[in-house]
């Protein structure tokens, strides 16, 4: 533990009673905790099995796994890094039946989600119907904040709040009806079986000795109420979080949760990392800066022992293309300096559209990349479709996933036959397969519709029948023949390239049942997919090839990169507040650039266009005014033609223009 600060140190070496670790990001805090785990394994003799490590996203988990295996030298296979939904579906699998749930029971991502109260507003409240998405929402923050509606109306008006208040039970009664449980209730389900089940949660107690947990900071109220009932009788907590304040606005410092934690746990230490130890002396500095505006602010601290870097470039350009051959040419000018891997620089913007000038950009110069942020292996159209079939085939009470595999690929049954069968199944109180095969039913379609629909729902059942005892891949390959689903990919692409790469896509999911039935060879489809969707919560996990990082900022937080980040639009209208925006908003833009800046451990590139296109119509946006709380001395202005540094301004029009010295916007 050499490379540790004496802070660090205390904080691994602590293990009687709960811990909170505080610092700002590049402070040390993963380090402690992947130093934590090494230390424990290596010095303590302690299994990994009896150490859980919980974390709010996936890059977070496969970072603190990469780095404690780094420094204790070896694999460690049986230690559980995992994120919150994952661990508390692992719980639930063990007592779904207390929550009303039958074996093979689905999980709701938030598009599932969404379906749903759209079928259910169009049902009873059909003038409200284009709020599903906002209810969707409002109904996922009631259940990451461990509430309720505050109210329950049968006449809502045409609020979110209100619709969403009448639409929350009904969901919840569809849910249960279909055998099914969404994502953001799985922390909160998970959290109602640990409080009335104290046999189970007695168990979990006794499995785990240490407890650790990343990003408290971005942790919702149930996520800290699991961590408050498990850190009990014993279980040494350690927890990490970034406390940093933008300012001095209350709304805008330390999470609820960090402030509540050394309360929720009796006798909790906190040490705080007061150092930064990612970045360079001028990023850091500029942190500071960022922070608290041109006075700077305490709660930054200066690099620990580091040089003071690379200037801080800002890349000038007259449009986004300019800008995108400005930023590749710089990246490969220092890639072939440094002799660094492509993954170590990354390139940053607000908003996934603007990615593609970039990426055109980078093929042109034959610059490998990695698009993160953008819709993930199993969001994609025909792993949906798969994801559908074999939800249906495990759970056929899943009335989400037999509207979706009923026309897919498309057949002769209409919107009428279905909106028939929904309003059939809604008065008889049973699924929609079960009603599909009732005769009473069948008797009030015409001869084609009613054709259609009996060879779709025999198919299900079929497959169904063969669920528990076939190959699950074998059952796939002989659905896919039989929905002729390579030929209507064909014929539904406009390009036989992206038709192959689809398909391509859906044998993989083939490839997945397979080695899961390997591993479990007496288990069934129902068994094997469950493990699926446990994949699934994990996905993205796997380390990517060498190439240069494209995120949103969203997709961002939690990374770092050992070269250069390039950031784009540094602007008042994209990456800043504008002067239209509230103190809180503009605070909250504040804390944003501080958050993505502390990306890099070694350079940073803010990147400012004359002209942009905003919403469709071509703009000419404003420098930022963040811009004018960094050292000039520590500024570099350079033209996205050239990448040579020259006399600051001298690309910019009067209306982005940027006072010298001051660096302000006007």
């Amino acid at each position: 533990m050499l490379d540790l600060s004496p802070q660090q140190k205390a904080a691994v070496q602590h293990i009687r009673g709960p811990l909170l670790v505080l610092g700002g990001a590049g402070n040390g805090k993963t380090t402690v905790l992947a130093g934590k785990v090494a230390w424990l394994v290596r010095e303590l003799d302690v299994n990994p099995t009896q150490i859980v490590v919980l974390a709010t996203s996936v890059h977070a988990t496969r970072e603190l796994r990469r780095r404690a295996e780094e420094r204790l030298g070896r694999k460690l296979p049986t230690l559980s890094v995992i994120g919150f939904a994952e661990f508390g579906l692992q719980l639930i699998l063990r007592r779904f039946a207390t929550l009303g749930l039958r074996p093979g029971f689905s999980l709701y991502d938030r598009a599932d989600t969404e379906a749903v109260i759209t079928r259910l507003l169009q049902e009873s409240q059909s003038q409200v119907a284009a709020l599903a998405g906002a209810v969707a929402e409002q109904i996922a923050c009631w259940k990451r904040g461990f509430a309720s509606p505050a109210f329950t109306t049968d006449s809502p008006d045409t609020s979110v709040a209100s619709v969403a208040a009448w639409a929350y039970q009904r969901y919840e009664q569809r849910l249960l009806a279909a055998n099914s449980i969404d994502l953001d209730d799985l922390v909160r389900k998970a959290v109602r079986l640990l409080t009335t089940d104290a046999l189970l949660l007695s168990r979990w107690r006794d499995q785990i000795r240490f407890l650790l947990v990343d990003e408290y900071e971005r942790t919702s109220a149930c996520e800290h109420e699991l961590v408050r009932l498990l850190a009990a009788d014993g279980i040494a907590l350690t927890a990490a979080g970034d406390d940093t304040r933008t300012v001095d606005t209350p709304a805008l410092g330390p999470s609820d949760n960090l402030a509540r934690l050394p309360t929720a746990i009796p006798n909790t230490r906190v040490i705080k990392l007061e150092q930064n130890f990612r970045c360079t002396g001028r990023i850091a500095v500029a942190l500071s800066r960022i922070v608290g505006g041109a006075g700077g602010f305490s709660d930054v601290a200066p690099s620990y022992g580091a040089r003071p870097g690379p200037p801080i470039r800002i890349l000038q350009a007259r449009n986004e293309q300019h800008e995108a051959e400005g930023i590749v040419a710089a990246l490969t000018a220092h890639q072939a300096r440094s002799g660094a891997d492509y993954r170590d620089y990354a390139i940053l913007f607000r908003d996934l559209d603007q990615a593609a000038v970039i990426e055109r950009a980078l093929r042109v110069s034959r610059v490998p990349y990695q698009l993160q942020g953008a819709p993930s292996f199993f969001a994609q159209s025909e792993i949906r479709d798969m994801w559908a079939y074999l939800r249906i085939l495990s759970n056929p009470a899943d009335d989400d996933a037999f509207l979706h595999a009923l026309n897919t690929p498309r057949r002769d049954i209409g919107h009428a036959t279905i909106e028939r069968l929904t309003r059939f199944a809604t008065t008889s109180g049973r699924p929609l397969l079960e009603c599909a095969l009732d005769p009473t039913f069948v008797k009030t379609l015409p001869p084609q519709p009613a054709e259609s629909l009996r060879a779709s729902v025999q198919l299900l059942v079929r497959l169904t029948e063969r669920a528990a005892q076939s190959d699950p891949a074998e059952i796939v390959r002989d659905l896919l023949a039989e929905l002729r689903y390579r030929d209507w990919l064909r014929d539904t692409c406009n390009d036989a390239k992206i038709a192959a790469q689809r398909m391509h896509n859906v044998t993989h999911v083939i490839d997945m049942l397979q080695r899961a039935s390997r591993t479990q060879p007496e288990a069934g489809l129902r068994a094997i997919f469950t493990q699926l969707q446990l994949q699934a919560l994990r996905h993205g996990a796997e380390d990517s090839a060498d190439g240069v990082a494209l995120l949103t900022f969203a997709a961002a937080r939690g990374t770092e990169f050992a070269q250069q980040i390039y950031i784009i639009g540094f602007e008042e209208e994209l990456s800043a507040a504008t002067p239209s925006d509230t103190e809180i908003e503009a605070l909250s833009e504040r804390h944003l650039a501080y958050l993505m800046i502390s990306r890099a451990r070694e350079g940073v590139t803010f990147t400012i266009s004359a002209q942009r296109r905003l919403g469709g119509a071509l703009q000419t946006p404003r420098a930022s005014r963040f811009l004018a709380d960094l050292p000039p001395q520590d500024l570099q202005w350079i033209s996205a033609d050239t990448g040579q540094a020259f006399a600051e301004n001298s690309l910019v029009n009067s209306t982005t223009y940027v006072d010298r010295g001051n660096h302000r916007s006007r």
